[in-house]
């Protein structure tokens, strides 16, 4: 072959080569985001977008009351409808569907993978189809579903919804109007991801996500109401393009019900589910645990109406941004940060722009690489950034400040789970703030024993990041191993199952926050099993361990001693008339003294209980 021919085979495959978006590689990925399943796509949705209105809802609510000193608080109203029904003919003797029914104006018709089909024979009110070499009769006969007969045999003819709308509103700030476009229609545009903060979105790409599977499942753009304190409210109808960019299909100014706040409604084609550990109201039941502070409220499609109310009379700790660590920084992140910083010198960017890098620390760096401090920050080469960083890392810092972390806290987090267990029993630890990679974390966590808790097998495990419940990919989080690395036996559980969890009457909660979340995936169902925050969340659930030990131990104790006294009483006659023989007292007179003892004791026991506690 020719050199040309070579070169003509370069060029052919060379001009095959373009650029891929982010929105397009999306579309085509998108498990990746966690729309994996119809189940875990609905559950998505309402995810994505809770999380975003109650960061929006917290922030509003500190602005509120550094402005008018009294707290104003969350408000999240999530409402499923179903929005296009159909019947699915389910042959006799399986379980998986042959074909879809649907009703166009007064007749029945037969779709097949979104196909209308057209009968290959019309008898009267009878229409005959093949369905992939499968004969199926139709017989209409002014019944709300007509007879169905698959290869003779009568099918069953269930109802299913193929699409539903899902609107979630808040009372949040609302989102000015130039900004609607890019913040539900632009992947990774956001406010969160440069911030090195506590907040429950991260990377800016969740609610676009949502509005990218609407699009993709139904074609139905995601219709979006905002409106500010000052401004009005706006509607838009939005898109996403393949380069990434927000397409607006319409806009009008519209009445909103509440004084300020935003809502997005989206049609999507999902499966959802009334109950259980991967449905919606399992989701919102088990946010509304973690914050306390948020009434959460919600409409199913069946029109059943939940309330989750808050039970915490103040907002949690507003976090506060902080700058990177030097623990925690790359060689890459450290030369963007030099290009970029307004820092006029070294010197200068050193203490202002990294986290505990105090003057003489700065000095005593720069003297030792022999860097001199006014140098512009861009000037800086490739070798001198490699030893700046090295000498940052080794340098005594102190930890990063932790003020970032906005924790649930004890008090408003045993009050909460009381409220949805009713357990006898609650213990519950708020882990001092520890680092990963220079990275702040913070872990808390709680044991509830007993009371209404149902004892089905082994014990609820609920696992939070920056107060969001995490529903899925539990075998492969650090929590799960954490739970399971704890050593359940020696605080007196007396049953725990194989793999280390505890089973019986017990409610295991677990919360990291950080302000930066290590998730297995961008679905943002797991948390990676760094040693650091395992080592953390063990220390958190032992010492929740140790008060349970102290609780159980007192009630074994009370109940031996409850049966000692039992088999007293039920020899107190025949030791009262032994006494009765030898002493010559009066029979009677000795039972009751002997009652006057134990009940004494039961007092002595009770003020001694008391004491302890």
């Amino acid at each position: 072959m020719t050199a040309k021919k070579y070169e003509d085979i370069a060029e052919e495959l060379g001009s095959q080569m373009k650029a891929v978006s982010v929105a397009e590689f999306f579309k085509k990925n998108k498990h990746l985001l966690g729309f994996d399943s119809p189940i875990k796509a609905m559950l998505m949705v309402v995810k994505e977008a809770v999380d975003n209105s109650l960061d929006a809802t917290e922030e509003y609510g500190h602005a509120y009351y550094k402005k008018h000193k009294k707290w104003y608080f969350p408000e999240i109203y999530v409402d499923i409808k179903k929005e296009e029904y159909g019947l699915v003919i389910i042959p006799k003797g399986s379980d998986r569907p042959l074909a879809d029914i649907v009703k166009t104006g007064k007749k029945w018709d037969l779709m097949h993978f979104g196909k209308k089909l057209r009968a290959s024979k019309v008898e009267g009110n009878k229409k005959i189809y093949n369905v992939d070499g499968v004969k199926v009769e139709v017989i209409e006969e002014g019944l709300k579903k007509p007879k169905v007969y698959v290869e003779g045999e009568r099918a069953d003819i269930k109802e299913r919804t193929l699409k539903y709308r899902v609107t979630i509103r808040d009372n949040g700030p609302g989102i000015i109007e130039k900004n609607i476009p890019k913040v539900f229609g632009k992947l990774l545009y956001g406010s969160k991801f440069h911030r090195l903060r506590q907040s429950r979105g991260q990377q800016g790409i969740g609610i676009s996500s949502v509005v990218l599977y609407a699009q993709q499942t139904t074609g139905i753009p995601a219709r979006i109401i905002s409106k500010t304190e000052k401004g009005k409210a706006v509607k838009m109808e939005i898109t996403i393009a393949d380069n990434n960019e927000p397409i607006i299909h319409n806009k009008e100014y519209v009445e909103f019900p509440l004084e300020h706040g935003t809502e997005i409604s989206v049609v999507i084609e999902a499966d959802y589910i009334s109950s259980g550990e991967k449905s919606v109201y399992e989701f919102l039941r088990r946010t509304s645990i973690v914050n306390p502070h948020a009434t959460i409220i919600f409409s199913d499609p069946n029109k059943k109406r939940y309330v989750f109310k808050r039970t915490a009379n103040s907002l949690p700790p507003e976090p506060r941004e902080i700058k990177p660590h030097p623990y925690g920084l790359e060689f890459g992140k450290l030369k963007d940060m030099l290009l970029n910083t307004k820092s006029r010198n070294i010197r200068s960017f050193l203490i202002n722009d990294l986290s505990r890098v105090s003057a003489a620390i700065a000095d005593s760096i720069l003297k030792k690489l022999e860097i001199n401090p006014n140098t512009k920050p861009n000037e800086i080469s490739r070798r001198e950034i490699e030893k700046l960083l090295r000498a940052l890392q080794k340098a005594p810092l102190k930890r990063p400040p932790t003020d970032c972390l906005s924790p649930i806290g004890e008090d408003a987090l045993k009050k909460s789970i009381l409220a949805d267990t009713k357990a006898e029993f609650v213990a519950v630890v708020s882990r001092r703030p520890a680092v990963y990679k220079g990275i702040p974390f913070l872990v808390e966590a709680a044991v509830a024993y007993g009371g209404e808790i149902k004892n089905t097998g082994t014990a609820q495990r609920l696992r939070y990041a920056n107060k969001i419940p995490l529903l899925y990919d539990a075998a492969g989080c650090a929590i799960t191993k954490a739970i399971q690395e704890t050593g359940w036996k020696q605080y007196k559980v007396e049953n725990v199952a194989s793999n280390g969890i505890p089973t019986g009457p017990y409610v295991i909660l677990v919360h990291i926050a950080s302000v930066w979340v290590p998730y297995t995936s961008e679905g943002k169902s797991a948390i990676a099993s760094y040693p650091d925050i395992i080592k953390e969340m063990k220390l958190a659930l032992q010492e929740c361990g140790r008060k349970l030990k102290n609780y159980l131990s007192a009630k074994y104790r009370e109940k031996r001693q409850a049966q000692r006294r039992s088999l007293f009483e039920i020899y107190i006659p025949e030791l009262a008339y032994s006494l009765s023989k030898i002493t010559n007292v009066d029979e009677k007179e000795i039972i009751k003294g002997l009652k006057k003892i134990l009940n004494k004791g039961k007092v002595a026991e009770g003020e001694e209980n008391a004491k302890e506690k």
